[in-house]
Formats: structure tokens, C-alpha cells, sequence
């Protein structure tokens, strides 16, 4: 009875003793699931994180090359032989002693993945580390017709924005009764810049499809394009003037993206030559020593229906002189 007595004294005597003894516990307890959890996600990075390019450690040569390969898996052209391809590229990669010593059999493999518009790009030829293009769209008021040089793009966020915010000011103003668009020599590069700059001038509609190889398909409208630049829509509607575009048999990639969104418009007609056949859609790998891969995935589906794949776009009027035809019929059109 004493001991009981004292054993309430001293309870009574320090009250938070007890608290603080489960609190040690729920926080002890605690931690070890965190450092459990820790464990867990270290282990699942180290097992799975190469196949997403993500290592907690240097690589060796072959699980770097095996990493690659994997996005290599996605290509558009991997049904038919690819198995025996890869097995054939990864005993190869067997002796690669460095990174350097693997780009050669990648390269050759990418392309058998991604077929002429897929590349595995050195660190050295990373666009990234490369200069940014100076090449900023010209604008020129010929006479009521607002002619629009849109040149081939590479460079940041900002530059991009700079790039579309030249195009889309010339728009703005109310000093033109039609648009000329030359897309000659566009080889290609960032296409976002070129359609927003562009986007008055499109209907807010899906201006092409990418369909995957298992036929799934993603549009693109031009909303879409304006928030991937972080640019606000400013016009409900497209504006409806003649618009002539012209093209070259070196109008490329983003450039033959570009032709795409105005491809079978009711006020737009193609001038020029066919264009230069890298219509495909590419995915952007950034790998771990800051080489890159661009993979061709899905070809393209135009509002029409026509389907391309690394085909050209066949203009409305072959000419070997675009400008002067594209203008003389921007004219009729506006009855002069």
C-alpha cells in the first residue's frame, strides 16, 4: 500500500513524465518509417532509375547504353526487326570502355528506332551548348500585304518569346488587307515560337494531330501552343484575310509544322516547292553527360486527314516563283 502510494506521489509529482515517454516513442517511431521509406525509395531509384535516365551514381558504359536503348524501345519504326537489332547493338556496347565509346553504335541504332528525323546528339552537339540562333523573323508592310519571314528557331524561353512577340505585333495592327508567310529555308528548330507568333492567324481548332505507332493521337490547338509559351490568347477569332504560304524543298521539320497548321484552311494556298520530308513528331531525351536524344514517335495527321510520315507537303501552286505568284493572287483576292 506504501509503494502504491509513493508510485502515485511521483506521478502526481512530475505529470508530463508519462507524455513525454510515449511522445520519445511516436517520434523514434516515426522516424524509423521515415528512414525505412528512405531506404525503400534509394533502392527503387537504384534498380529502376536508369530506365528513366535518372542514376544515383555514375554509370557504367553499358548501363548508361542500356538506358538509351530503352527510350530507344518507343521509336516509331521498332516492330519490324528491332529485337535482333538491339541484341546485336547491346553485345557491341559490351566494350565500351567510356561514354564516347558508345555514341557510334547509338547513333546507328536511334536511327534504325526513329528512322531520318531521329539524331543521338554528343554533349558537343547538344542544341543546348550551342549558340543561340540569331535568326528573328522580318516583317515588311509591300503594300497592304504583310509579308512574314518566319526563319528557323533554336534558343530559351525568353528568346522564344521575343521570337513570337515580333510576329504577333505585326498582326496586332490594322495596316494590312492580307499575309504573306514565307517558310522558305525554315529548317526547323523550336516550333512553338513560329505558331504562336503565327496564332491570330489560326483558328482555335486542332491544327494537326501526332498518332503513336499503337494509333493513339494527341492534338495540337493553338491554345495549346500559346500556354506552352506562358503567352496569353489575345484574339477569339482567326483572322480572315487571304493568307499565301510559302515553301522550299528546305522548309523542314518545324517548319513543315508550320505549313501543317494552315494545310487546307479555306483563305490559305501553298506556293513553292515540296518540302524538305521530316514530318514526324520527336521526343526530347536528356541524357546523363548531357548528350541528347531526339526520337522520332508519332507521324502526323493534318486536318485534312492526310496522313504523313517523313513525307513532303505538296504544295497547292509547284512554282519556281512563289513570291511573285503568292502576291499576284493575294491581289485577285482582294479585287485589285
Amino acid at each position: 500500500m506504501e509503494n502504491r502510494s509513493l508510485f502515485c506521489y511521483n506521478q502526481l509529482r512530475n505529470p508530463h513524465k508519462k507524455g513525454c515517454a510515449i511522445m520519445k516513442k511516436v517520434l523514434l517511431g516515426c522516424l524509423g518509417t521515415v528512414l525505412v521509406l528512405l531506404a525503400l525509395l534509394i533502392g527503387f531509384l537504384a534498380y529502376c532509375g536508369p530506365d528513366y535516365g535518372i542514376f544515383l551514381f555514375p554509370p557504367s558504359p553499358q548501363d548508361y547504353a542500356r538506358s538509351v536503348v530503352k527510350k530507344l524501345d518507343f521509336g516509331l519504326y521498332t516492330d519490324k526487326d528491332w529485337e535482333n537489332e538491339k541484341k546485336k547493338a547491346l553485345e557491341k556496347l559490351e566494350s565500351a570502355k567510356t561514354y564516347q565509346d558508345t555514341y557510334p553504335v547509338l547513333e546507328k541504332l536511334t536511327k534504325e528506332a526513329g528512322g531520318k528525323h531521329s539524331y543521338f546528339l554528343s554533349p558537343q552537339d547538344n542544341p543546348e551548348n550551342s549558340p543561340e540562333s540569331k535568326n528573328q523573323p522580318e516583317v515588311q508592310n509591300r503594300e497592304g500585304i504583310l509579308y512574314l519571314k518566319v526563319p528557323a528557331f533554336t534558343g530559351d524561353a525568353q528568346a522564344a518569346k521575343t521570337y513570337a512577340n515580333k510576329l504577333s505585333a505585326a498582326l496586332k495592327k490594322d495596316t494590312y488587307q492580307s499575309v504573306l508567310v514565307d517558310l522558305r529555308d525554315n529548317t526547323g528548330g523550336n516550333m512553338y515560337p513560329m505558331l504562336a507568333g503565327l496564332s491570330s492567324l489560326l483558328p482555335d481548332e486542332d491544327l494537326f494531330q501526332f498518332v503513336e505507332k499503337n494509333g493513339s493521337k494527341s492534338a495540337v490547338s493553338r491554345s495549346d501552343i500559346l500556354k506552352q509559351l506562358g503567352l496569353e490568347q489575345t484574339d477569339d477569332k482567326a483572322k480572315k484575310v487571304p493568307i499565301a504560304v510559302l515553301t522550299n524543298e528546305r522548309t523542314g521539320s518545324s517548319g513543315e509544322m508550320t505549313a501543317l497548321a494552315f494545310k487546307g484552311l479555306e483563305n490559305v494556298k501553298i506556293f513553292g516547292q515540296p518540302t524538305a520530308s521530316y514530318t514526324t513528331g520527336n521526343n526530347y531525351y536528356q541524357l546523363y553527360d548531357g548528350a541528347v536524344l531526339l526520337l522520332t514517335t508519332s507521324s502526323i495527321l493534318d486536318r485534312t486527314g492526310r496522313l504523313y510520315e517523313n513525307e513532303s507537303i505538296q504544295p497547292d501552286v509547284l512554282t519556281e516563283q512563289p513570291l511573285e505568284e503568292a502576291e499576284s493572287w493575294l491581289r485577285e483576292q482582294l479585287g485589285e
